[in-house]
């Protein structure tokens, strides 16, 4: 049931983008349309996740007995630039299309600081998040897909709102960034409800 909250809350209640704040750009820059915003979604899920466990695990068991802490942001940056590159590997090999369409916010998710604030956050603000010094590495674990998911469900939600707004009328001062940064205020609002759930 622990992990069952950890998840929920890192989905929810600490999203990553609408409560945090992180990842901004590339939230607006690629949710005009529903598959690239899916596929940006999935890219940043793996990397968010399999980045902060290694940075973790690095962070508690080479930085910490070793003195070294004041290393961890350039070895958390070597991390994510590592899986940055598998992914984009992976996705201009199998998927040219998905390639073009998440263009220059690919290569951009290694200095995403939603992926870099997760790693930072899970290591240095442990006690804050997990109310204790020493969470365990499956705390972390499911800490960190709760925050992808998140960062994925919203992203491709906001999609979803975009892609419908683009069939209304809007007016013309309205359109585009004014109109987006208003549907992302309404949607942080509704999350924000969700504090009380947990």
């Amino acid at each position: 049931m622990e992990y069952i909250a950890i998840a929920f809350g890192a989905i929810f209640v600490n999203n990553v983008i609408l409560n945090q704040f992180y990842g901004i750009c590339p939230f607006l820059g690629v949710s005009t349309k529903k598959s690239s915003a899916l596929s940006m979604g999935m890219a940043v899920t793996f990397v968010m996740t399999s980045s902060t466990m290694i940075a973790h695990l690095l962070y508690t068991r080479v930085l910490i007995p070793n003195n070294l802490e004041y290393l961890s942001t350039i070895i958390f940056i070597l991390v994510i630039a590592s899986f940055v590159q598998f992914v984009e590997m992976v996705i201009k090999k199998f998927s040219s299309a998905i390639y073009n369409a998440l263009g220059v916010y690919l290569p951009l998710i290694t200095t995403n600081c939603a992926v870099l604030g997760v790693a930072i956050d899970t290591t240095r603000n442990s006690q804050k998040i997990f109310q204790t010094t020493t969470p365990t590495f499956w705390q972390i674990t499911f800490y960190a897909v709760g925050i992808s998911i998140g960062y994925a469900l919203v992203i491709f939600l906001f999609s979803a709102i975009r892609e419908e707004m683009d069939a209304y009328p809007i007016k013309r001062n309205w359109q585009g960034i004014p109109i987006a940064l208003i549907t992302a205020f309404i949607m942080a609002m509704i999350f924000s409800g969700f504090g009380g759930v947990v």
